[in-house]
């Protein structure tokens, strides 16, 4: 049979952009190293315009300014004219359009296949704070938290007295939709608070704060097989180097921090953690692979969020937690693209 034509799809209008250029370039390299494939990468331009191209230029890991939108609409049309002969997508976009279902409600509209979750199950996921109500229905252990829709300044001194009252410090504040750590703020005291919030209401995104969690930081991703089936890969433990907790250079920088897998925890919290990790792929609807991240406290394992595009950079979890369980990259990448396809390669092979 045709090889598969894959298009890796990188870039986009997010604070994550190198981020996902420096996924999509180990994806593209590992793909394009198969005899399985043609392949191609699509690069949306940090100016919205799409290139397709087979050199992906290398850049500096460094968190963009915190961009919320869409691609511009003239670009994003001329842009989906490239995808006309994919057979597959290979979605390595980070953030906004990308990760929040944007994508890939455009792909299903076009009936092309794509590596990862749904519309819906990215949505979800991507809003923390709808994501922690599902879990919590669901009787999963999720911090106590306040969430704030996008609010002027003039507002805060408002929220400061709810926040301290329902959560008291420390305090973590984060963005409600986004990824890779950008715009975290640890917090323990209230100008600290005022801060962090004033910060991000100035951009205008909504927001929401949790009550930090005194314990070790691990992540568990799962896998999918072509049955179905489910399976949590290795616990990893997270040990930041870089900064006071996993934050983006800590993530990105090599060295920025020990990742141990498999994590060196007592057998009961590692499952528990692999149960929790599988149930709310689940829970979310998740499709092919997800990695949920979670905070390992005297009371037992708090999960914090799931991410449905896990970063696939030389630094990134999943790929060593795949490794530890006996998938090297380029074959890791291969069955993300079957299980996309929905055919095992030995059918393709028929």
């Amino acid at each position: 049979m045709t090889k598969p034509h894959v298009m890796v799809l990188m870039g986009g209008p997010s604070a994550e952009y190198s981020v996902s250029m420096s996924s999509g370039r180990m994806v593209f390299n590992a793909l394009a190293s198969l005899d399985d494939f043609c392949v191609d990468a699509i690069v949306i331009h940090e100016n919205g315009d799409w290139e397709k191209t087979r050199s992906i230029p290398e850049d500096a890991m460094h968190p963009s300014a915190l961009v919320h939108s869409a691609p511009p609409r003239q670009a994003t049309l001329r842009g989906l004219q490239l995808l006309e002969d994919a057979d597959v997508v290979f979605i390595a976009l980070h953030g906004a359009f990308g990760e929040d279902g944007t994508i890939q409600a455009v792909l299903d509209t076009l009936h092309i296949p794509y590596t990862g979750s749904g519309p819906l199950a990215s949505a979800l996921a991507m809003n923390k704070h709808r994501a922690k109500e599902l879990f919590q229905f669901h009787r999963l252990p999720t911090a106590p938290e306040f969430y704030i829709p996008p609010t002027k300044a003039e507002s805060i001194e408002r929220l400061i007295p709810q926040i301290e009252t329902r959560l008291g410090y420390p305090l973590v504040v984060k963005p409600n939709e986004g990824g890779s750590s950008v715009g975290i703020h640890m917090t323990d005291n209230r100008d600290a608070l005022r801060q962090a919030l004033e910060e991000h209401a100035d951009v205008g995104v909504p927001l929401l704060v949790e009550k930090k969690l005194v314990g070790r930081e691990l992540t568990c991703a799962v896998l999918e097989d072509y049955d179905g089936s489910v399976t949590a890969l290795p616990v990893i433990e997270i040990v930041p180097h870089a900064g006071n907790f996993f934050d983006f250079t800590s993530k990105y920088a090599d060295g920025g921090s020990d990742e141990i897998c498999p994590a060196q925890i007592d057998h009961k919290s590692a499952r528990r953690i692999q149960d929790l990790a599988v149930r709310a792929h689940q829970i979310l609807g998740c499709r092919g692979f997800s990695r949920s991240d979670f905070i390992l406290t005297t009371e037992g394992p708090i999960l914090l969020e799931v991410n449905t595009i896990p970063g696939m950079t030389p630094n990134s979890l999943l790929p060593k937690a795949a490794k530890a369980y006996g998938l090297e990259f380029p074959q890791l990448m291969k069955r993300l693209i079957y299980l996309a396809l929905g055919i095992t390669p030995q059918a393709m092979n028929a």
